[in-house]
């Protein structure tokens, strides 16, 4: 008689991947990063509609126009932001980091996240700050009309501020998009060492760097 062991065929190779689970399949993560993205934009766009309405709604023509400036500089700053990680270099900030300059840590993980960090820069706060900046233009329109009681030209200075604001906005993205490409180095550093202000292990090697020193004398 013989062995049961004989009588077995050997699995296909299709029954085999089958009967295991497939190695890709295991490492595979749901991508959340778009819903991730919904949720910021609902919540950011939401707090600064709320504010700037309520900032506009009470204030005078002035406090308008510089809210309406300072949205558009936004806009813009981190539009050069999202452009500046995406086209930097990588090797001189891990070789910045190698030399445990401030920030550099915070550089890389920027620059590795570039898609994430020009998507919330470009797409997130930029098209926010744009919006509401055309949402505060409708409010300036309107508090030059009721000063002036041009009623009549209302449709003109909207055309007008409507304009300005969308040339002011694209001409400025256009600068910074520039000097975003040509210093994108400095530009990822910068903003780097702003974020490392808010950093805990950065705080801590800043710390450790200077009792060194210290110590040293």
């Amino acid at each position: 008689m013989k062995n049961d062991a004989e009588n077995t065929e050997p699995l296909s190779e299709e029954e085999g991947i089958s009967q295991k689970e497939h190695p890709k399949r295991k490492g595979q993560k749901r991508n959340l990063w778009p819903l991730k993205v919904t949720m910021i934009t609902l919540v950011l766009s939401a707090f600064f509609s709320f504010s700037t309405e309520i900032i506009s709604s009470k204030s005078n023509l002035v406090v308008a126009l510089l809210i309406c400036i300072f949205l558009i500089l936004i806009s813009i700053i981190f539009d050069g932001i999202g452009v500046a990680s995406t086209n930097c270099d990588i090797k001189p900030l891990t070789a910045m980091a190698a030399k445990k300059v401030p920030g550099s840590r915070i550089a890389i993980k920027l620059v590795q996240n570039s898609e994430k960090v020009s998507s919330i820069c470009c797409d997130v706060i930029g098209d926010i700050c744009g919006v509401i900046s055309g949402a505060c233009s409708a409010a300036i329109v309107l508090r030059i009309v009721s000063y002036y009681g041009a009623d009549s030209q209302q449709l003109w200075i909207s055309i007008v501020a409507s304009a300005l604001i969308a040339a002011i906005t694209v001409g400025g993205k256009a600068i910074e998009k520039t000097i975003a490409i040509r210093n994108s180095k400095e530009l990822v550093m910068l903003t780097a060492r702003f974020l490392s202000l808010f950093s805990r292990e950065e705080r801590k090697g800043r710390k450790n760097a200077s009792k060194k020193t210290d110590s040293s004398k």
